[in-house]
């Protein structure tokens, strides 16, 4: 297992996922913000980048003493290029950022953190959306708690407290 598994019990998905993007190494950069704060902040990206935007919405499960999070998640791979209108150079950015991708889910799948991710992970091509000269790709990828929050202290449930 992970040493990323060692995270506080109480901490958040945004926290998890950019532990995971540190364990990933100095090579790459981390935002956490919305689409238009993004805008503004990958004018000032140096190397790839990895976006976890700010999920829109989620999904709570309550299970017997935990609380899990499922957000709505989408998380971007970006790098700074300069427009290539034949395409061969912000091909190759893309390609990049694939493997990035491929890199980050790997180090995700390995923490320990989140369900497994698995079988067909669809993505979007990120060129010429945003102001800044980015190219890249966005997935949604299904992010589950292992763990969660617990909300149950001791380990008794108040139904086996009663019985006879």
């Amino acid at each position: 297992m992970s040493e990323l598994k060692n995270i506080a019990v109480h901490g958040t998905v945004e926290k998890k996922i950019h532990s995971i993007v540190e364990s990933m190494g100095a090579d790459v950069e981390y935002l956490f913000m919305n689409w238009a704060q993004a805008n503004v902040a990958i004018d000032r990206i140096e190397k790839p980048t990895i976006i976890y935007v700010l999920p829109p919405s989620g999904s709570l499960f309550f299970e017997w003493a935990r609380v899990k999070d499922k957000p709505e998640a989408q998380i971007a791979f970006v790098c700074s290029t300069e427009f290539d209108f034949e395409g061969e150079a912000n091909d190759d950015v893309i390609e990049q950022m694939k493997r990035l991708c491929v890199k980050f889910v790997k180090a995700l799948n390995g923490s320990g953190l989140f369900k497994q991710i698995e079988g067909k992970l669809p993505y979007q091509v990120l060129y010429d959306h945003l102001d800044q000269n980015v190219t890249g790709i966005v997935i949604e990828p299904p992010l589950e708690e292992e763990e969660g929050i617990i909300i149950c202290e001791d380990e008794v449930r108040a139904e086996d407290e009663f019985e006879e």
